[in-house]
């Protein structure tokens, strides 16, 4: 029992901890400081710590056996519904509501640490911020390197050009083929009577809440036959679908592997039909790639250009190894996925999928689930093997086990990898395929169950596990023929019996690991890096901060900091990366040790995160991700000066070394990112599993994954019945998402403002003068400044009230000028405070942006400025005729107010980002009237909290308050390439 000294209560353990986590109370929460329950090594990184092992629970030893024996998963990498609901949702595209906790914002925190002295000989910023070799690279560098992608590449082709071509066509397309087979065809809603029929068993099998529900909803007295359903309950539509439509997709089958004398059961498909499946899909046919290609960024050829992964080396070389041999063949190459994950949240029972695709589907079409360019291959066994006591026996087992599993179902692949075999794609077009698998996506425990690599070690090179934070140290790819006869040696190697890719054509394993951005970096390096940071820093300083950043579309806000999160999602940590510079820059370090090395460090790991996510990349792009890798080596020790870390032999920081030779192997990185297969596991795993009785769970969810599969395949063929063949794309660049549009409201947020409201509730004190300037300048072009001010004061508004909008949003264009009006990419808000349903005061928002001042480029910041929009409004048709009459061009409909930043200058040489502050004159603001469509962007600013944050300051105000910013660039990826 516990009594709190701050309101003299009783609690038990839990509870007192949960009393003071949430009290509201200054005197009990002055007590959580001093009641030790919240100690820094309660969220310590169990996975660094299996880094820095040398045991994953695989190989032998005497490590207890704690973690699954497909790898080691801690409970932050498992999905768990979030329970911090202090934290702030990213802005939603909702017009009318808003979330914003008042409480949150303005409530308890705790004190700020006393300001340490200067400290002889502990100030080492002055020895650094003159190395060339530390310092940021220049900002033209970047543009220069940067200004090919996006840009239409010059393509060599492969020089034989029987490579991928077709052997002959077949006299059906896939459709046609479907339509003969389906039973009274000329209905085009066969074998549903009706379009009412259909659609209704469409919902049910998509979107229905499930079988008895839908049984219980058509059993309705009338209900069936006003609708004309032809189909009575669920069992009567499983029916139609079971026997009536085609299976377009195999079947999955069930089978036992004997493992240790010993039966488990397998789920799978036959990985040929698959092949075949993904191949001859004709939604994907106008888009498939049938043979490598070199991009170049130049007409010389001499700067490659890499993207999808028929641009990269692997397909080239394997292409032609393939036509020394049988000549004309067409590569497949096939991308595997397995993971391990959880389906229920109690009961711990865990499901083990394995997904593939194929690499001539565009990484467009690749990277989302809804165009179901992945399929669910197979369910692995999840037995825990307990029945055997000896733990390295167990371990071995289980190792054994997934090769097995693995091999039986890839087996169908040698031959056809060997000889080739006849592939219809879509179309009708047959080629010789030769089905290769050419990437292998897992995170770290699933690549070393895989390489059958121990724990510690890097699954791709040879490097000793003590030189793994080395960036110069000598590495050579792991010798697959040398492996192969030393498995039951000790060399590194765990002892499998017939790994799975022993016989598989064209296939090295230990090339096939591919960058994991999801597990290395967001999950990786970057949780080790926070935690390095709230260990070097005070906790109370950071959460601080974080509490004080302003909002803005792109930036998810943390109210009750950052220090106190536990079980981080992927999600979360990318977020977190949006703002994780600024919060250190100037922060004070123990020991008085000036920060110019941590932000150093911390700007190399940010810009190697969002350059290895970049969508195309060039020789010379690759060279700034090596160059941002170089300068978090070269300035990491001021951790080991911290006292934080003794060495950086992390096997997820010397992964970053491959990242470069991996991109010019097989493209980018979004090629083969983990994170698009964990979306899978919602699609295909746990919405399976929650559609079964929980009893004998597989063979209900294999058949409920096959009756979806049949209902989206029929989908398509009814989409093709009623509009016809897709018409042939023509290739489009790399999308790099520099492109956007402005998209406003049909009607204004508040119909009529008066003027004076303007200035009280918008800030906008210089509305009239500055729209009367506008006025003069727009009518009269070539005045002086002198000039305009004499006109601008005669000017007489013929109006007392404005229409204003409170939001402007902003949608992407794609390489083929498409825009998505579905999401909102970017917004801006300029919105007085207000009260919410619940009476309580939302703060008034006034967003930063990026305008063009007339001679802005795609990217860099010559030619712009950022400003503070305190009013988005627009002119009545009479208001404009009678202040625009003889104008040479009419106004646009909409106008800003904003408030000037100062221009941009050089940034700053520590941390690369660009310093800015108010405008002033006079002492007043600098304000003038704009185009909404010169806004480029809204743009966050980091406040320049310096060692301490003033505690007076609070998200809504600090853009008041603080006198100079930060622009930051990595609230987006479209922010990094803009602001450079």
């Amino acid at each position: 029992m516990n009594t709190c000294p701050g309101c003299a209560k009783n609690f038990e353990h839990t509870g007192y901890a949960h009393h003071l986590a949430q009290t509201t109370n200054p005197p009990c929460a002055a007590q959580l400081q001093f009641s030790g329950l919240f100690s820094e090594s309660e969220d310590a990184d169990l996975d660094g710590l299996a880094e820095d092992g040398d045991s994953d629970g695989l190989d032998g030893g005497d490590a207890d056996f704690t973690g699954d024996y497909f790898g080691y998963y801690d409970e932050q990498d498992l999905e768990w519904p979030d329970d911090d609901h202090d934290e702030l949702p990213l802005e939603s595209d909702g017009e009318d509501e808003e979330y914003h906790d008042t409480a949150l914002e303005h409530g308890w925190e705790r004190p700020a640490d006393p300001v340490q002295q200067d400290i002889d000989g502990g100030d080492d910023f002055e020895n650094l911020d003159n190395s060339d070799a530390l310092s940021q690279p220049h900002p033209a560098e970047r543009q220069e390197a940067e200004a090919p992608l996006g840009h239409q590449p010059i393509v060599e082709k492969f020089p034989r050009r029987h490579a991928g071509a077709p052997v002959h066509h077949s006299r059906t397309t896939a459709f046609e083929s479907y339509k003969n087979i389906l039973q009274g065809a000329e209905n085009v809603w066969a074998p549903f009577e009706s379009r009412i029929d259909y659609e209704v068993a469409k919902w049910a099998k998509l979107r229905g809440s499930g079988s008895t529900a839908f049984s219980e909803l058509l059993a309705i007295d009338g209900l069936r036959e006003a609708l004309g359903l032809s189909y009575q309950n669920s069992r009567e539509l499983n029916q139609v679908i079971d026997q009536q439509l085609p299976c377009r997709r195999p079947r999955f089958k069930h089978e036992e592997i004997i493992v240790a004398d010993e039966a488990f059961d397998v789920y799978s498909r036959d990985v040929m039909e698959c092949v075949k499946a993904l191949y001859s899909d004709p939604e994907f046919s106008p888009h498939l790639n049938y043979a490598p290609e070199r991009h170049y960024a130049d007409a010389d050829k001499t700067i490659r250009m890499y993207h999808d992964i028929h641009t990269g080396k692997w397909w080239w070389s394997t292409q032609a190894k393939l036509e020394t041999k049988k000549p004309g063949a067409t590569v497949i190459p096939i991308i595997l996925s397995s993971d391990k994950t959880q389906v229920t949240m109690f009961r711990n029972k865990s499901a083990y999928p394995v997904y593939m695709t194929i690499g001539n589907i565009p990484k467009e079409i690749r990277r989302k689930p809804s165009q179901r360019a992945w399929i669910l291959l197979a369910y692995l066994p999840t037995s825990k093997l307990d029945h055997i006591t000896n733990k390295a026996a167990r371990r071995r087992t289980a190792t054994n086990l997934f090769h097995a599993c693995l091999r039986h179902i890839l087996e169908p692949l040698k031959v056809p990898g060997e000889d080739g075999v006849a592939m219809a794609s879509g179309d009708g077009v047959v080629r010789r395929g030769h089905p290769i698998v050419a990437c292998y996506s897992a995170d770290y425990p699933e690549q070393l169950l895989t390489t059958g690599i121990k724990s510690g070690e890097c699954p791709k090179c040879d490097i000793p596990h003590k030189e793994l934070g080395s960036p110069h140290f000598p590495v050579n790819l792991r010798d697959l023929k040398a492996i192969l006869a030393a498995l039951s040696l000790e060399c590194g190697i765990k002892p499998v019996f017939k790994p799975f890719w022993l016989d598989l054509p064209y296939t090295n394993i230990f090339q096939s690991i591919t960058p994991d951005v999801l597990h290395q970096l967001y999950q990786g390096i970057i949780k080790h890096l926070i935690e390095w940071i709230k260990e070097a820093c005070s906790e109370a300083e950071i959460d601080a901060r974080c509490r004080r950043l302003p909002p803005n579309h792109n930036i998810r806000l943390f109210l009750n900091g950052i220090s106190h999160l536990s079980r981080v999602s992927g999600t979360e940590h990318n977020q977190i990366c949006r703002f994780l510079l600024g919060i250190v820059i100037g922060i004070q370090l123990p020991g008085n040790l000036n920060n110019g090395r941590l932000t150093r460090a911390i700007r190399g790991i940010l810009d190697f995160l969002y350059l290895a996510q970049y969508p195309s990349h060039t020789d010379q792009t690759l060279v700034l991700l090596d160059d941002a890798l170089t300068r978090f080596h070269n300035n990491k020790d001021i951790f080991l000066d911290l006292g934080i870390r003794s060495n950086f032999n992390l096997p997820k920081l010397h992964s970053f070394r491959h990242y470069v030779h991996m991109i010019k192997m097989y493209g980018t990185t979004d090629n083969y990112n983990t994170e698009y297969t964990e979306c899978l596991h919602i699609d295909l795993t746990k919405d399976a599993y929650r559609a079964t009785n929980h009893k004998d769970e597989y063979s209900q969810m294999t058949l409920w994954l096959e009756r979806r599969e049949k209902i989206l395949w029929h989908d398509n063929f009814v989409k093709w019945c009623l509009v016809g063949d897709l018409a042939s794309q023509e290739r489009s660049p790399p999308d790099m998402d520099y492109h956007r549009t402005i998209k406003m409201t049909k009607h204004p947020t508040v119909k009529r403002v008066p003027l004076d409201r303007i200035v009280q509730d918008y800030g906008a004190t210089f509305f009239t003068a500055a729209l009367a300037r506008y006025v003069v300048g727009r009518n009269q072009p070539g005045l002086s400044a002198v000039q305009l001010e004499r006109e601008a004061a005669h000017i007489i508004l013929p109006f007392d009230t404005v229409a204003t909008f409170h939001r402007i949003k902003f949608h992407a264009i794609d390489a083929r000028g498409f825009r998505d009006s579905s999401v909102t990419v970017d917004s801006v808000h300029s919105q007085p405070s207000r009260k919410d349903k619940r009476g309580h005061t939302i703060p008034a928002r006034f967003d930063t942006v990026l305008v063009n001042e007339g001679d802005g480029g795609i990217t860099g910041v010559d030619g712009y400025r950022v400003a503070q929009v305190r009013v988005v409004f627009t002119l009545t048709t009479q208001a404009t005729n009678l202040l625009f009459p003889t104008g040479p061009v009419k106004p646009p409909a909409h106008l800003a107010y904003v408030e000037w930043f100062t221009p941009f200058q050089q940034p700053e040489s520590h941390h690369g980002l660009y310093k800015i502050s108010r405008l002033m004159r006079h002492g007043e603001r600098l304000a003038s009237i704009i185009d909404v469509s010169d806004i480029r962007r809204s743009v966050h600013l980091f406040p320049n909290f310096g060692a301490v944050v003033p505690r007076e300051w609070t998200s809504s105000t600090v853009l008041e308050l603080c006198p100079s910013f930060f622009v930051n660039s990595f609230s987006d990826r479209h922010a990094y390439l803009t602001i450079v």
